[in-house]
Order: structure tokens, then sequence, then C-alpha cells
């Protein structure tokens, strides 16, 4: 990933990490889905691109040892701050792309809106390394339409969107410094439509699950084989 990038991508997200508020959105909304796919109990999990570690407690619950990794100093910061209840968490600013991974090491890798951001033929050999036998990758990301059937499922999506955040956060107003923090970033951002993740994951994670939900995202689940 170009440098300079990678710099706007990490002084984006220490800015939104000044504002950042503890809110149902549309990532913890599939927390529970995710979740579901995991082990009930695991030895290592790593969670890539954790932000404030929302996702890394609940995988703390079912884990010895979660490591947390985030690109953004502010992110890692708040995540220890609001995490101090959780020994169990590594919390590590780290450039996934640049990050030493031990072979077989994890029961499961997570990841939630930050692949995106990656080169995934770079970076999913390095995951399917990483993972036991028997280890599950599950990952949630952002989408973008291609057809009119997902035209219809996004317009869907916008009054099911609204109600969520009556429901959730009625008492929550996002300020507008953290709104224009969050507008700049996504200036940059870049999504892949369904077909084309289906491509990508398929090629390189034989049999991964790649589905489409709504509120503009995707999930793969893959489970890595026990058998050489």
């Amino acid at each position: 990933m170009n440098e300079n990038l990678t710099q706007k991508i990490r002084d984006d997200f220490d800015r939104i990490a000044l504002y950042d508020q503890e809110r149902c959105d549309h990532n913890n909304h599939y927390h529970s889905f995710l979740l579901k796919q995991l082990p009930k109990h695991c030895q290592n999990i790593l969670d890539i691109g954790c932000g404030t570690g929302e996702f890394s407690r609940l995988l703390a619950q079912r884990a010895e040892q979660v490591v947390a990794i985030d690109l953004s100093p502010n992110m890692i910061e708040v995540g220890k701050q609001r995490s101090r209840h959780y020994a169990n968490i590594d919390f590590q600013i780290a450039d996934i792309l640049q990050w030493k991974f031990t072979l077989e090491k994890f029961d499961a890798i997570a990841s939630i809106s930050t692949v995106h951001h990656l080169p995934l033929e770079n970076l999913l050999p390095n995951l399917k390394a990483a993972l036991k036998p028997g280890g599950r990758l599950v990952i949630l990301d952002l989408l973008k339409h291609e057809n009119m059937r997902d035209m219809v499922s996004d317009f869907v999506a916008v009054p099911l969107n609204w109600l969520l955040q009556k429901l959730k956060n009625n008492h929550l107003q996002k300020s507008p410094e953290a709104a224009a923090a969050m507008r700049e970033h996504l200036l940059t951002d870049q999504y892949l439509t369904l077909s084309q993740a289906q491509r990508i994951y398929t090629r390189n994670l034989k049999s991964a699950k790649v589905r489409k939900h709504l509120f503009w995202r995707y999930s793969v689940v893959w489970e890595k084989s026990t058998t050489v």
C-alpha cells in the first residue's frame, strides 16, 4: 500500500478516535453474527483493525489471548483505556502488512471494516498461514452495489438504518467534529462489489462463504482444512 495513503488512514483514525462514542453502528450490529461463526473457546485470536477494542473485548471472553492490532495510536490508546479489566488483550500499534505473522498460531482471525484499506491478494495468504488447522477466519467489510438488486437492498436499508439509530442511539448525538472527521476519511475509501469479493476470496480461500448483508456490508467465513 502507498506510504502516503497509509499515513492518511492513520491520521484519519487518530482524529476519529478523539470523538469516538460507544454507540450502536453498522459494525457492532453484526458482532453476534460474527461470534457465532467462531469456536466457543480459543487459545489465541487475532483482531485486525481493532479500533477502540469493542469486538476485541467480546473475543477476550472466549479466548486465552487476543492480539488486537490497529494502525492508529489514538485508537489503541482508547482501546487500552476501555479494556483495563481485560488482562488477556495485547493491543499493538502496527501496520498489518508489515507485521510478522507466526505460522499456525491462531485459532481464529477476525477483522471488521478494515480490509478495504488493504491489498487482499497480499494479505490473505498471510492470514491463511497464521491460522491453525481447523481455525476460522471471519471478516466483515463494506460493500458497494453493482446491480439493480443491490440498489433495491440498499434502498431498503435506509429506513431500517434510521430506525436502528433511533432505537439504539436516540440519546447520543454525533458531534459535528466526529461527523466531519468521518466524512473526510470516506473520501479515500474504495469498496468491492459482491462479485469482486467472491472472486478474490474463493480464489485464495477454497470454500470461503461470502454473503451480502444489510447496511452495506458483506461477510466472509472460512475454516482452514485440518488435512494436508
